[in-house]
């Protein structure tokens, strides 16, 4: 009973501290979009969130990491352990039928959940460019991403995470969900996320379909082709008398 108390304790820490951590950033970003990087201090954004200067040091090094955030902090535990859990059953070395519909799902399902409006977005994107030293952050947090990704991808499809397919998936992947995203926080947009990211998907769909594997390596080179005739042994015969 008493094991069983700790653990409940400690699950309702943990989903405490990943609350906060997630309020931290959405306050940061909701704050950058409206004031710019510059626009606003660490305390104001800990009297938005109600926390002490002493606590947000606990969840960040620096107010640009807040407004960044983690790759863990947008992945729903619900979200993701129901991804993982759509590939059970796969036979081994096989990728699961449903893997493309499923992290179709995943991504749309973070999108609702995200606590910014569309016009909130494109404000903290015109921000977050217009700080140099925010994008070299950026950057490493998309490896993070990526890598986050890939774990979760290699879980649902009990794959390494360096599979050559885990990879691809998360490489494709990556790149349809930034289209659909720059496509569905346009101002001028009115298509839902979900309707956008499908057509991304079914376009890459048939692009691949169409083509068989390749192999590892080209074919062996045929002579290169030449226009001039070989000589004659008559001609050259006549040349050395």
């Amino acid at each position: 009973m008493t094991n069983s108390a700790t653990g409940e304790d400690c699950g309702l820490r943990e989903r405490k501290r990943t609350a906060t951590r997630a309020a931290i950033t959405a306050h940061a970003r909701t704050l950058t979009a409206a004031n710019g990087v510059n626009g606003f201090t660490v305390e104001q954004l800990c009297e938005r969130v109600g926390i002490s200067r002493r606590t947000f040091f606990n969840y960040f090094p620096a107010k640009e990491d807040a407004i960044l955030g983690s790759p863990v902090d947008d992945l729903p535990e619900d979200l993701v352990r129901r991804f993982v859990e759509g590939g059970a059953g796969t036979a081994p070395e096989r990728l699961s039928d449903t893997l493309v519909a499923d992290f179709v799902d995943l991504a749309v399902g973070m999108t609702e959940r995200m606590a910014m409006s569309r016009s909130e977005m494109a404000q903290l994107k015109e921000a977050v460019t217009a700080e140099p030293r925010l994008i070299s952050k950026a950057m490493h947090g998309s490896r993070e991403t990526e890598q986050t990704f890939a774990r979760i991808v290699a879980d649902r499809e009990s794959l390494p995470a360096d599979d050559a397919r885990v990879r691809a998936v998360v490489a494709v992947f990556g790149a349809l969900i930034q289209r659909a995203g720059l496509r569905f926080f346009d101002p001028a947009n009115t298509e839902s996320y979900r309707s956008i990211l499908v057509t991304e998907v079914n376009a890459a769909i048939e692009v691949f379909s169409l083509a068989a594997p390749l192999p590892a390596e080209p074919a062996e080179s045929a002579p290169p082709f030449t226009d001039t005739a070989p000589a004659d042994p008559a001609d050259t015969a006549e040349d050395n008398e």
